[in-house]
């Protein structure tokens, strides 16, 4: 599993979220992208970003190095902070968070 390996290579990643996949816009491919969320620290965020060996085109990985503040590792630029989407633990496994604004999603945490 692409988490596994993620984990493997940055040990320092505390947790691994799947926020979203959104599907393909063309039929003919069979996945769409994937929206993760990691824990991890400002170093760990460095590392990933030359690490291209999990760099992947179907992945968008967004790191949290302070406990609010997020970055995207690669792909699309993306920042913001965990407070500003309304992060909200459920329990140890789920999570929500509002997307623009105001619809309320689910993550869930698979690491």
């Amino acid at each position: 599993m692409y988490v596994d390996t993620l984990r493997q290579r940055h040990a320092s990643i505390d947790e691994v979220w799947v926020l979203a996949q959104k599907p393909s816009d063309d039929a003919g491919q069979r996945r769409g992208e994937w929206e993760l969320l990691a824990f991890a620290d400002a170093s760990t965020l460095s590392a990933l970003k030359r690490d291209g060996s999990v760099h992947r085109g179907d992945v968008n990985l967004m790191v949290v190095t302070d406990g609010d503040r997020f970055e995207s590792a690669w792909g699309r630029r993306r920042s913001g902070r965990l407070s500003d989407i309304g992060w909200r633990l459920e329990n140890l496994h789920s999570a929500t968070y509002l997307v623009g604004g105001s619809t309320r999603e689910s993550a869930v945490r698979v690491r």
